[in-house]
């Protein structure tokens, strides 16, 4: 089957556990798209807690462990201008040589914020494997107020990776947080989808979204709170009006807002919850703030979680067997991490069936 979903997903350890626990026949209906973070950062030292050469060595690994045989998107979309590891080469570079070396299908992802480094290093890596590529481009790239036109961007884009042949690239649409206006994003989707440059030529073309928020501050401590999808609603109201061609990929950013965020950990509050996707919504079940009252709350939330009717049920995906466990106090509690894979299991998994229904005979 192609794929049909593409999640766009931080290269963290709950993401990257969440699709090692995927089922074979879910696996077959994505194609991820994974972003290389930042190096994270020691706020009590004040400094980065490694280096960039320590911080990108193992992600071709992580890839391999956790999605073989299966071609996957990669993106270091953060680093800007402090890009090069210590001899000097650009740390894409160095990515996309250790995926080739560990049979990884990497997809090199290029934008029009990518420096002459990067885009050299992904001619380098097309010359090396067939592999394809892929552009991304955002809503900015389509602002009337904007230096270059879209086609002029995608040609300098293609032009720089040696590559002219739009059947072996990939174009994503990245509206990136629509907020909480389905009928601005709309309008927005579609002034983006009529700019589309040689939109019948692309291997495959990608509508991706989000709508979850920054952070759940606005939700209620100890409540089970409703967030809707709006992402996935815009999926659906274009696909009714035929605005995409019919073999577009949809793609969100499961269960995170787009733009990451760290904080100091001397002065979060991080409470504990579960983020449950169900086919329109989100569930929040929220418990307290953790420095408080512990991460065994978890045992309450999941008790609380089975017991809803939008709880799809043990068997469904690997993440819900972990809430059903849990609730039993059969597993768990856990910690972020931890239930970041759970949610993001659960997510892909929901999202994957839903997409392979709707496009069943």
């Amino acid at each position: 089957m192609p794929p049909l979903y593409v999640p766009i997903l931080k290269g963290k350890e709950g993401e990257f556990a969440a699709l090692s626990e995927l089922s074979d026949a879910v696996r077959d209906t994505i194609l991820p798209l994974i972003e290389v973070p930042r190096v994270p950062y020691d706020y009590v030292n004040e400094r980065p807690t490694k280096t960039l050469d320590e911080h990108v060595a193992g992600v071709a690994d992580r890839l391999q462990r956790c999605w073989q045989d299966r071609p996957v998107y990669l993106d270091l979309p953060w680093f800007g201008e402090r890009e090069n590891l210590e001899n000097g080469i650009v740390a894409v570079r160095k990515v996309l040589g250790d995926c080739r070396n560990a049979n990884v299908t990497a997809i090199p992802v290029i934008a029009g914020s990518s420096s002459p480094a990067y885009l050299a290093a992904v001619n380098e890596h097309l010359t090396e494997c067939a592999n394809g590529l892929c552009i991304r481009l955002k809503e900015a790239d389509f602002d009337d107020e904007g230096d270059v036109e879209p086609r002029a961007l995608v040609d300098r884009l293609l032009n720089a990776v040696g590559l002219t042949n739009l059947h072996q690239a990939d174009l994503i649409l990245d509206l990136s947080n629509i907020g909480t206006d389905l009928g601005r994003a709309t309008l927005a989707a579609r002034a983006v989808i009529g700019e589309v440059p040689r939109e019948i030529e692309w291997r495959r073309l990608v509508l991706a979204a989000a709508s979850f928020p920054e952070n759940l501050s606005d939700v209620g401590a100890a409540t089970t709170t409703v967030l809707p999808r709006l992402e996935w609603a815009l999926w659906e109201r274009l696909q009714r009006r035929r605005v995409l061609r019919n073999n577009a990929l949809f793609g969100d950013y499961a269960i995170a807002h787009p733009i990451a965020t760290e904080l100091d950990p001397r002065t979060m509050r991080m409470s504990a919850s579960i983020r449950y996707t169900t086919p329109e919504n989100w569930l929040i079940v929220k418990g307290r703030n953790v420095r408080q009252y512990g991460f065994d709350q978890y045992f309450e939330l999941a008790r609380t979680l089975v017991a809803l009717r939008e709880y799809s049920g043990e068997e469904f995906s690997w993440g819900d067997g972990f809430i059903a466990r849990c609730a039993r106090r059969e597993a768990g509690p856990g910690n972020a991490t931890t239930w970041r894979k759970v949610g993001t299991n659960h997510h892909l998994t929901l999202v994957a069936r839903s997409l392979a229904n709707a496009d069943a005979p």
